[in-house]
């Protein structure tokens, strides 16, 4: 789909201001916005990844805001990212609980630089564990997964059925270390150490038969902390403004985009939230690559408008 010539004047009303070259720049989300998967593999289109190429050389700060983990993240898309970006990467990761660079050290290996992280709490690791103790007294069971700050051990996944051990690992292959234990070892292990981000998939063993007096959630972060707030410590650092910048997103999660200047949504999903500013709504993943495209043509002529 092109974009209709509105679309493109309300993007340029918006890139061609002194402000947005000065203060601004894109900030996306990864699967579903600019990647796709097929089969289990993940990609970026020919489209989104020509109009990116086009924001680096135009000199367009972009900043990737994920769900996912930095060595996810590394493993999964820097080789490709870097042959665009050519330089460090802006990283605001696991729900917005940790935010850095991804670069490449003096071996050409990359690497994971911190800025900052807001690890969850142990008041806040005991109700979860709470919350997985009402889970298994209704008959159910769990597959916990938990990102330690110490970014190089990745993803860790708890089981609560030995059995499935063996199956979990096959299944997650992202995983760093899969295991089973009692409640008391993983208490002990959460507790040990600083955990960014747990996500908590429940399992029913009738599936007709819901859970009841639980208020388990999906996503286990530090108070407050999301996607909007690691956007906007990350934008921070790098002395810019949020409703400077471009967002792009396509699901619930994508919650810096309530205060962005220009959002850019892909999909139908529904939001479950107010945009603040003004929407283009983009059906697949491709057609992000025209917007990126009128972005860089702002960002390319910034010299002239900073000059005049």
């Amino acid at each position: 789909m092109s974009l209709t010539i509105e679309q493109k004047k309300q993007i340029s009303d918006f890139t061609d201001r002194r402000e947005f070259v000065e203060k601004g720049g894109l900030m996306t989300d990864l699967d579903g916005t600019v990647i796709q998967e097929h089969e289990g593999k993940y990609f970026m289109p020919d489209l989104v990844r020509e109009g990116l190429v086009k924001m680096y050389n135009a000199q367009c700060p972009v900043i990737i805001n994920t769900m996912r983990f930095p060595i996810s993240v590394i493993k999964t898309f820097a080789t490709d990212w870097f042959v665009m970006s050519k330089a460090s990467v802006p990283l605001v990761s696991l729900n917005g609980s940790q935010i850095g660079f991804i670069n490449k050290d003096k071996k050409s290996k990359f690497t994971f630089q911190e800025i900052e992280a807001f690890p969850l709490k142990k008041e806040e690791v005991k109700k979860f564990i709470s919350d997985i103790e009402q889970i298994l007294e209704q008959g159910g069971s769990v597959l916990v997964f938990y990102y330690p700050r110490d970014w190089v051990k990745g993803e860790i996944i708890w089981t609560s059925d030995k059995e499935k051990t063996s199956e979990t690992k096959d299944r997650y292959r992202s995983a760093s270390h899969v295991y089973n234990s009692n409640m008391e070892e993983l208490t002990r292990n959460l507790e040990s150490e600083d955990i960014c981000m747990i996500f908590l998939k429940a399992i029913q063993s009738d599936p007709a038969t819901p859970f009841t007096n639980t208020d388990y959630k999906d996503f286990y972060s530090h108070q407050n902390v999301d996607k909007l707030f690691g956007a906007k410590k990350m934008i921070s650092h790098l002395e810019r403004e949020i409703h400077q910048f471009v967002g792009a997103g396509d699901t619930p999660m994508d919650v810096f985009l309530k205060e962005v200047g220009q959002v850019i949504k892909v999909g139908g999903l529904n939001m479950n939230f107010e945009f603040n500013s003004p929407v283009i709504e983009l059906k697949h993943v491709p057609d992000i690559g025209e917007v990126f495209t009128e972005v860089a043509g702002s960002c390319a002529g910034s010299e002239s408008l900073l000059n005049s």
